[in-house]
């Protein structure tokens, strides 16, 4: 029997995973251990459990490390210039560093049907009908949920917004169907909904208790990244400044920075980390923990030099990498930012941070107010390299000033490939001792550059059958 991933399948999977089993009889009775969906999503205390579970899914799903667990903030770095994978490796993320995925590629069927599974969880929250106190913020946190895996698997799998926004994005599903069998919807119509999911979550959003949770505030800062890939700076700013001004974050110190990425614990004090996927000393990913292969795992991953050699000798960011050797005993820069693979409690996958929410305010401040631009640049840099007299650039030169420290600040978190592909940067890889021997140039646009809709949702879904990404 054929294995498949398609989303027929994961709304049936879904359904009968929350209904579990029941028996005929004159009356028929539920099992003790067993509810309906209605019964399981009847209660405040129900869509809790429920939006918990989505939040987990955002980790693993079934032992699988896909979304946030591991493959999206790997495949982010990896698929673009920041790092590489060296000779002696596992055998993990080949074909992503290589550029030789196919259809059948086994990363792309598990974001695609993790990410489909999750929204399925929260879809059911969405449209419960619970009455109460909370629920509101509770069905805002499932409202935002969504937002960011429509977001992710749309920068996936489909063209940027600002190269084609009527291209073929991913399918929408917003109710438990089973027999729905959806097509791919537009890059417009799939960002449409993300916006809608988000404004609506911001409207209703909890406040800020750790940084686990999806705040108010984190929901707007994921709204101003949508609004920045968009390329609609006013409606990205005027979202990055509000969560600025009035959210209550404040940015890590310099004297604090190794500190806070050397901390697994989620922060309850609202310094830097706006959102995370939680890995504790229950809840993880074990031996495939994504930290694990920069560091005290497999250690397949390494920084470019590339990247390395960005960074002054006083930017703060520059310590966690170290100057060290591949397994095989190469000259390497170790990544040391994640240094938690084997402790009880492991690293946490940071998906919002305030320092990129002043690097949103300043690129979206261009072209029109340089000023603006440059004094959220050097507010960041002020406490990311306070040696550095900050920048003074325009124009062009400072838009790309913007970009560069951008890659340095989120390097090793999964945005650079999506932040060249949205700016239609050409991928220039350089060779780096005891790499695979793998230098490439890829230019914008490179079919290679898009996920692979998965084979057995091709196969087994007649109406998205003809719409497979070209290349594959």
């Amino acid at each position: 029997m054929k294995k498949t991933n398609n989303l027929y399948f994961i709304l049936l999977l879904t359904g009968s995973l929350i209904m579990g089993s029941c028996k005929k009889s004159y009356l028929v009775q539920n099992p003790n251990d067993s509810l309906t969906p209605d019964q399981a999503l009847s209660s405040e205390s129900g869509l809790t459990s429920a939006v918990n579970g989505a939040y987990a899914g955002l980790r693993t799903q079934n032992n699988n490390v896909a979304l946030y667990g591991r493959d999206f903030p790997i495949i982010g770095d990896l698929m673009a210039d920041n790092t590489f994978v060296e000779s002696q490796n596992s055998g993990r993320y080949l074909i992503q560093y290589n550029y030789t995925m196919s259809s059948s590629d086994d990363i792309a069927a598990a974001i695609w049907s993790n990410a489909y599974t999750d929204i399925m969880r929260v879809n059911r929250v969405i449209d419960a009908n619970v009455t109460g106190t909370k629920v509101a913020s509770i069905k805002a946190e499932a409202y935002a949920i969504r937002g960011l895996l429509y977001f992710k698997l749309v920068t996936f799998f489909a063209k940027p917004y600002t190269d084609d926004p009527n291209a073929l994005g991913v399918p929408l599903v917003l109710h438990y169907d089973p027999y729905n069998l959806p097509g791919r919807n537009t890059v417009t119509e799939v960002y449409q909904q993300i916006l809608r999911d988000l404004q609506k979550g911001f409207q209703d959003g909890p406040d800020y208790v750790n940084s686990s949770r999806l705040s108010k505030y984190a929901i707007e800062a994921l709204l101003a990244k949508v609004y920045l890939y968009m390329d609609d700076n006013a409606n990205a700013k005027a979202a990055a400044v509000d969560v600025i001004n009035n959210g209550g974050f404040t940015l890590v110190n310099p004297g604090n920075y190794d500190t806070y990425w050397a901390d697994p614990a989620h922060r309850t004090d609202m310094v830097e980390t706006l959102f995370e996927v939680d890995a504790d000393v229950i809840n993880n990913n074990g031996f495939d923990d994504f930290a694990g292969m920069y560091l005290n795992g497999y250690d397949d991953i390494y920084a470019s030099m590339q990247l390395y050699n960005l960074y002054s000798a006083t930017d703060v960011r520059q310590t966690v990498m170290a100057v060290g050797s591949t397994k095989g005993g190469a000259n390497a820069i170790v990544v040391t930012k994640f240094p938690n693979a084997t402790n009880g409690d492991r690293d946490n996958i940071k998906v919002l941070r305030l320092a990129e929410v002043y690097l949103i305010a300043a690129e979206a401040s261009l072209p029109g107010n340089e000023a603006d631009a440059l004094s959220y640049l050097n507010a960041l840099m002020a406490q990311r390299d306070p040696s550095f007299a900050g920048y003074s650039s325009t124009g062009a030169a400072l838009l790309n000033d913007i970009v560069t420290e951008r890659r340095k600040e989120l390097a090793f978190e999964g945005d650079r490939f999506f932040d060249m592909n949205r700016l239609k940067l050409p991928i220039v890889r350089a060779g780096n001792p005891g790499a695979i021997p793998a230098p490439l140039n890829i230019p914008y646009p490179d079919d290679r550059r898009l996920g692979p809709i998965p084979l057995t949702e091709i196969q087994s879904n007649p109406n998205i059958a003809g719409q497979q990404n070209p290349g594959y």
